[in-house]
């Protein structure tokens, strides 16, 4: 099967939206990967798209198809920065969450920030990101947890 026009066009949106930081998210992805990111992944899914028989192309939509090249970008991605940037390898996992250097407005401990962040699993076996938070000024950090969805 040849990959249709609309195949590139999902591609490049694709790749604009996680690239390109936007209203709704910013780029887990550094500019140093995002090209050999873009191209690896589009070898990868260009394969999987023409491995599909009759049978796969009229049961996969596009919204399939979007979800599939989401998650070659991702674990890509991973493969490419390896496991020695953690803070790294964390954004990358949860592009929405806080991240180091980001400014949180806290109704008990003011304006403060992102110091550190790592995961934990907790005693009721759920996966929590813990982040250590700096006041502005004090010096001391506090930290708040959240879930991490399974």
């Amino acid at each position: 099967m040849q990959p249709k026009r609309n195949t590139y066009k999902l591609i490049e949106a694709a790749c604009g939206f996680w690239f390109n930081d936007n209203d709704r998210v910013r780029s887990p992805f550094p500019k140093s990967i995002q090209r050999e990111l873009k191209d690896k992944t589009q070898a990868r899914y260009l394969e999987w798209i023409r491995a599909f028989d009759a049978t796969d192309r009229e049961e996969v939509d596009d919204e399939e198809l979007a979800g599939v090249f989401e998650s070659f970008l991702f674990a890509i991605a991973l493969e490419l920065v390896g496991e020695e940037d953690t803070d790294l390898v964390l954004t990358i996992h949860y592009p929405f969450l806080p991240r180091i250097g980001d400014k949180v407005n806290d109704e008990t401990n003011g304006a403060s920030r992102v110091v550190d962040r790592k995961l934990e699993q907790k005693d009721d076996d759920k996966l929590y990101m813990i982040i250590s938070l700096e006041p502005s000024g004090d010096g001391e950090t506090w930290q708040s947890e959240i879930l991490i969805p399974t």
